[in-house]
């Protein structure tokens, strides 16, 4: 029951915009530019890139 509640609560969260990301994939290159890294959200699923912190 309480482990529902936390997923409903989880999906809630990831609906306004707040997800668990984890990284899934980085890429580095070099010169000016920084790397980027695949992220993913553990609850929902969602992925997107953006730039991996220097």
């Amino acid at each position: 029951m309480i482990n529902e509640g936390l997923k409903k609560l989880g999906r809630l969260l990831c609906f306004l915009g707040f997800h668990d990301f984890r990284v899934v994939e980085v890429s580095f290159a070099f010169g000016g530019s920084s790397g980027i890294e695949k992220v993913e959200c553990r609850r929902c699923g969602y992925r997107t890139a953006r730039e991996a912190p220097p």
